[in-house]
């Protein structure tokens, strides 16, 4: 089978001098929070309906093997802790005993029971000719064999109806004429959990109710209501689970928050709160107890790194600029190059450094929450063909200008009061065709994780690990270009000739190398490395038969490599609260040459040669105070501070003789400031 590793985060080992500070913030900040990865372990399953097979709606449990209810193909199958088919309830689902219609959430006692949810058509007692039957979700009990044992209701399922229902005309097992009243609700999904005495919990969420059963199948009492109070939850609560005290646990997911009762349905406490923080959720929807008593809650909460730009750090001059006089279809030349290959944002934009532009500063990566890309598809309506083809093409077009997307989801650990602990976090890459749709699906009491593709329903298991470090999870991309100018001057000034006056040879040539390599070191924590290398070079053969001592042989070339480090910290990434720390350094180097030589070196000697260099380094810091406030400076040491290269120029005469030398060095430091609020 093929292996489906989701993308998971590293960080580098060598980072350039000049951006040590980065890693030591990096260090203090990620030392204070505790975080867990993934490490693929295995692949199983796949798309079927028997023997390790399943279909599209499946549910999990763990007891000495992973159980598998799967709704579509009507069975229950037993897998071994890696995977392998051992053995299904019941041996013949298309045989007409089977009794599981919609099998759901189940779960498995110390004895090795199986309680799976359904729904099931029950005979009414004492009705008869013809037989009334009413549907209603229940909870159908089998041993390690497969035999029933026993069929539990949530609602009263024995009364005679004492008013005038509507029903349906069925066919009953016996072949004879019926009833089958199917009151509201009788399809609603229910989740189960066992304690260590094998007393059975029903959560029913859609009534706002936890059904307590014993070992022996007789109800014992309910509790818990429709709310948001204490001992409240609401009705899409997603999970039921129980600790090894016989506490139970809700997962909230309404109401954002985790409700915990003790085994007699008094109610405890509640933790958790609507946000993306560590201890908050968004929509929780899974529970598992550990066997220490620890609780992880998975959370619908999705962290999104997506790029389109990048981080603003440098703005300094072009590599190809007027390093001396030039005629005016040099510098024409050299501006066209440096528009058409220089890009228009981020780290080497050409900016005004000396003014700032505000609204460049200020726009940073807000894309990576829900805002941008929920606009998309999360909230996009997708029921009919040609919404599905429109949400389709929004997102092939908004990949197309991706350079990655990454999503980031977590699972939070809490000790047995709701205090965080720590958490696990794992990537999936949103522009694999293969590792896209990888979706969370369950983890078990060991801790092994387990995410499922929705295209071929392979299921894949992780083991939760520390801190790796390896190339495959590095997110990066590559981008070289090449441009080339080639033009021939023809040109006969105004005589009574029609002899060529000047002949003049123009080729341009630049190079452009662009890398970038990011990665998440955790939800809040974004590092980004870009680094640009451009060569650049100029040959111009200017001939004048007219007045050939006065001909040229003209040429230069450029070297730039251009660097930008920018470390993201959400300090809140409540969208409605969104606050960011961006810290940025940048560092350019250069160097140029140039030379001037008559072309005819017997009559003319003369010459000029130019050399050149630049080193400059920009440190940026963008705040976000509070969620309206932003502090954001700049401090550039800017060498040069006014040409694209500090120079010197050296001039010769018709003799080759040195006759004089010029040389420009300018630097400058500057500090720019802004402070924003937002009414």
């Amino acid at each position: 089978m093929k292996n489906k590793k989701t993308l998971i985060t590293v960080r580098t080992t060598f980072l350039p001098k000049y951006i040590t500070l980065l890693t030591l913030i990096f260090l203090v900040s990620y030392n204070s929070y505790a975080i867990d990865y993934i490490k693929f372990e295995r692949e199983f399953s796949g798309k079927g309906s028997t023997q390790g097979s399943f279909g599209k709606n499946i549910h999990l449990t763990f007891n000495n093997g992973i159980y598998v209810s799967d709704t579509e193909n009507r069975l229950i199958q037993k897998l071994s802790p890696t995977g392998e088919f051992l053995y299904q309830i019941p041996t013949n689902p298309e045989s007409r005993d089977n009794i599981l219609k919609k099998p759901g959430h189940l779960t498995v006692d110390g004895f090795g029971n199986v309680y799976v949810t359904d729904i099931t058509a029950h005979h009414i007692a004492e009705t008869a000719e013809p037989r009334i039957y009413i549907f209603a979700p229940c909870i159908h009990k089998f041993n390690s064999s497969g035999k029933l044992l026993d069929t539990y209701f949530v609602d009263p399922v024995d009364e005679q109806p004492g008013v005038v229902l509507p029903a349906k005309v069925i066919i009953d097992e016996n072949g004879k004429t019926a009833f089958g009243i199917q009151p509201t609700g009788h399809d609603r999904s229910l989740r189960v959990a066992i304690n260590t005495q094998n007393q059975l919990f029903v959560l029913d969420a859609k009534r706002g109710r936890i059904h307590k059963f014993d070992a022996d199948g007789s109800k014992l009492k309910s509790f818990g209501r429709y709310g948001a109070g204490d001992g409240e939850f609401d009705m899409d609560a997603a999970d039921i689970a129980i600790d090894p005290r016989g506490n139970v646990f809700v997962a909230d997911t309404g109401n954002h928050r985790i409700v915990k009762f003790d085994t007699n349905g008094n109610f405890v406490t509640v933790f958790g709160t609507k946000g993306r923080d560590n201890g908050e959720f968004v929509k929780p929807n899974s529970l598992i107890i550990l066997p220490t008593g620890e609780i992880l809650v998975k959370d619908s909460s999705k962290f999104r790194r997506k790029v389109g730009g990048l981080p603003e750090v440098i703005a300094l001059s072009p590599t190809l600029t007027q390093l001396g006089d030039s005629t005016p279809r040099q510098i024409e030349l050299a501006d066209t190059i440096s528009n058409a290959t220089r890009p228009q944002y981020g780290p080497f934009a050409q900016n005004d450094i000396a003014h700032g532009d505000t609204a460049s500063f200020n726009r940073r990566l807000r894309l990576l929450e829900e805002a941008e890309y929920r606009r998309y598809y999360d909230d996009y309506d997708t029921d009919g063909e040609n919404d599905e083809e429109l949400a389709d093409e929004l997102k092939r077009a908004d990949i197309r200008l991706t350079m990655f997307h990454n999503v980031i989801s977590r699972i939070q650990k809490f000790d047995n009061n709701g205090r965080y602990i720590d958490r696990i976090i794992y990537e999936t890459d949103q522009l694999s065709e293969e590792k896209h749709d990888l979706t969370f699906l369950d983890i078990d009491p060991s801790g092994y994780l387990y995410l499922r593709d929705t295209s071929d329903f392979t299921i894949t298991q992780y083991s939760v690990t520390g801190f790796t470090v390896k190339p495959s999870h590095m997110n990066g991309f590559y981008s070289t270009r090449v441009i080339n100018f080639r033009n021939n001057y023809l040109e006969d000034y105004e005589d009574i000739d029609i002899s060529i006056d000047v002949d003049d040879k123009l080729n341009q040539l630049e190079l452009k190398n662009l890398f970038g390599w990011t990665y998440s070191l955790s939800e809040k924590w974004h590092l980004t490395f870009l680094d640009e290398l451009t060569y650049g070079e100029q040959d111009e053969r200017y001939v004048t038969p007219a007045k050939i001592e006065d001909s040229f042989d003209f040429e230069t070339q450029a070297l730039e490599n251009a660097f930008a480090a920018n470390l993201k910290y959400i300090t809140d990434p409540n969208p409605y609260k969104y606050k960011e720390f961006n810290l940025s350094v940048g560092r350019i180097d250069g160097t140029s040459d140039l030379t001037q030589d008559a072309l005819f070196q017997e009559l003319n000697r003369q010459q000029r040669i130019d050399s050149g260099d630049a080193n400059s380094t920009v440190v940026e810091v963008n705040w976000d105070v509070w969620s309206r406030t932003n502090l954001w400076f700049r401090y550039a040491d800017l060498n040069p501070a006014e040409t694209s290269r500090n120079f010197i120029r050296r001039f010769y005469d018709v003799s080759g003789d040195l006759y004089e030398v010029f040389g420009s060095r300018n630097k400058a430091r500057q500090f720019l400031g802004e402070f924003t609020i937002k009414f």
